[in-house]
């Protein structure tokens, strides 16, 4: 179980450790009161009570209108201080979650994402803790009937609703805040553009900033990074018995609050990537001068550095989510990530962008492809934790919007939702 610093480890003087039910027994034994980022909650949300999902909508929202805060189901409360005072194991499954998160996605303006669930099960059910970030897109509108919107927020224990004040700073707070999240991002993407030599041959630069920065105790160990580096790519991703191409394994270096992954020096084929503490992760690929056999010229513009093929292109996407998702689920980043991607070449020549010639495997024409003299970076979001097959459409548009700016419309080696027709029917 992860670590984690919650209301109740601050409430009990304890530092952040393990969400467990010994912790909520001492928190009913000390009598720990709800808060403003604290709510007891005696029973779930019943669904065959009217409105039971106007009420989940309005308790989730004020707490994302609050800074974040955790929801504890059963767990009852006394009259008098709202502190913590006996267990009342509630019912829980994943149908159950799943509920919950649609009516945070469907019942409240902007949905509040990166909602996280911690069960205990005890001998008569279970203690769920449902943790709320901060969200960077309050305030939050919690809808009640069909036509009207609240704005809740938390006020100690209690929830009331926000004034018109309240929602006009919170609205200039949020601007500013996506405006900071745009500076960052392409900080991020500027330094992962320069982390290889364009002249050396052409590369993609990725960066993914995660919408919910997640911050532990611990870093990765060495052990994990590497791991996370030599997986295998998401079967889901690649069409049919195809091969992406691979980065291979190299070195692992410590940073500053990150790892640094790069190639060896002798490798062709170079990269480097950088997982971050708050998951982070910026990668370099390259995709030119792979190749200076005589032998591959059919089918590789050899000798032509800021030339790649569409199929490498497809190849670092698929790395890349590969190694994010990987690291997303190593740090609990469950909110989803903001990404950009761009190719970087010699700024004295323009960039090719090269595929190869109907079903076979023979390098087209370069009077076939559209010459780039000013690549347009990429941006995409969304969560690479979501299913394989629900991530993989934005996937495909993110590997379009790069390849089509060379002038090339299909995908080569890279699955799309019609390969998956027969998994995805009832």
């Amino acid at each position: 179980m992860s670590m984690v610093f919650s209301p109740i480890h601050r409430a009990l003087g304890l530092p952040s450790g393990e969400f467990s039910l010994p912790l909520i027994e001492q928190a009913i034994k000390s009598g720990v009161e709800e808060s403003v980022d604290l709510d007891w909650k005696q029973q779930l949300y019943d669904p065959r009570k009217p409105k039971w999902d106007e009420e989940a909508a309005k308790d989730i929202a004020a707490m994302a209108n609050s800074g974040g805060g955790w929801i504890v189901f059963g767990v009852a409360e006394d009259g008098e201080r709202n502190a913590a005072s006996e267990l009342t194991p509630v019912p829980w499954s994943a149908d159950i979650q799943q509920r919950i998160l649609r009516v945070a996605y469907a019942k409240i303006g902007p949905p509040v994402l990166g909602l996280e669930f911690h069960a205990l099960a005890t001998e008569s059910g279970n203690v769920v803790a449902m943790r709320v970030p901060d969200s960077p897109d309050a305030p939050h509108f919690a809808r009640k009937g069909d036509d009207a919107f609240i704005a809740p927020r938390r006020n100690g224990p209690h929830t009331v609703f926000m004034s018109d004040r309240e929602i006009e700073r919170g609205f200039r707070e949020r601007f500013q805040y996506a405006d900071d999240q745009e500076r960052n991002l392409q900080e991020k993407f500027v330094r992962a553009s320069q982390a290889l030599t364009p002249g050396d041959g052409v590369f993609i630069a990725i960066a993914a900033l995660p919408l919910q920065p997640t911050m532990h105790a611990k870093s990765p160990t060495q052990e994990t990074i590497y791991q996370l580096t030599t997986r295998q790519p998401i079967p889901e991703l690649v069409f049919g018995q195809n091969q992406p191409r691979t980065w291979e394994r190299g070195q692992v270096k410590i940073g500053m609050r990150q790892w640094i992954v790069r190639s060896y020096p002798d490798e062709r084929a170079q990269y480097r990537t950088y997982l971050y503490d708050d998951s982070t992760v910026l990668a370099a690929y390259r995709l030119g001068n792979l190749s200076d056999g005589e032998g591959a010229k059919p089918y590789y513009p050899v000798g032509l550095p800021n030339h790649c093929m569409s199929r490498d292109v497809e190849s670092a996407v698929i790395s890349f989510i590969t190694l994010l998702r990987g690291h997303a689920e190593e740090r609990q980043a469950n909110g989803g990530f903001r990404i950009r991607a761009g190719l970087v070449g010699a700024s004295d020549e323009p960039i090719c962008i090269r595929t190869t010639e109907g079903r076979t495997n023979l390098l087209l024409s370069e009077e076939y492809a559209e010459p780039i003299s000013m690549f347009q970076p990429v941006t995409v979001e969304f969560d690479p934790l979501a299913a394989p097959l629900e991530m993989l459409p934005h996937v495909n548009d993110l590997a379009r919007d790069l390849i089509n700016q060379g002038g090339v419309q299909f995908l080569k080696i890279m699955a799309e939702p019609k390969d998956h027709e027969q998994e995805l029917a009832p």
